[in-house]
């Protein structure tokens, strides 16, 4: 919920270069250990879009966003798990493998932003405007999630 607070009071605030802003919310539902039910990670994704948008004035976005990747995530970390993994997986470098957990960062956080502006924008009318949010976002969060990661995995 750490990450849910910094991204209400500080992230939503910073918009680098007056585009997008780095998105944090979507690493907890990456996060989720792998023997999650599905039931569950849609709860989790749709609780912390919920917040998100209440606090963000989004209506609805982040919910649909992160529900949808709640609804991949299970089935996408059982793909990319190494064979010799535990039941209780949780997503991390020291336990996936530096490459791996990359892409399936990147690959959860892309579908999440494609997501996400397609709903914010809403609109073929500024295609630009909201493929250069989407990649300045995508960039930031991306740098953002791995140094949190490599955080997280050092505390472990």
């Amino acid at each position: 919920m750490l990450l849910l607070l910094v991204q209400v009071l500080i992230l939503d605030k910073v918009h680098p270069w007056g585009y997008g802003a780095p998105l944090l919310c979507p690493l907890i539902v990456i996060t989720l250990p792998l023997g999650t039910s599905r039931t569950e990670a849609l709860l989790w994704g749709f609780c912390v879009g919920l917040v998100a948008d209440i606090f963000a004035g989004t209506p609805g976005i982040s919910s649909a966003a992160l529900t949808l990747i709640a609804f991949i995530q299970p089935p996408l970390l059982e793909l990319m798990a190494p064979r010799d993994s535990e039941e209780q997986l949780h997503p991390s470098f020291s336990e996936m493998g530096r490459w791996n957990h990359f892409q399936f960062i990147a690959l959860l956080l892309l579908l999440h932003h494609v997501v996400y502006f397609a709903l914010e924008g809403f609109s073929y009318f500024f295609l630009e405007d909201i493929a250069i949010s989407m990649g300045v976002s995508y960039a930031a969060s991306l740098i953002l999630i791995i140094l949190v990661e490599h955080v997280r995995g050092k505390e472990k």
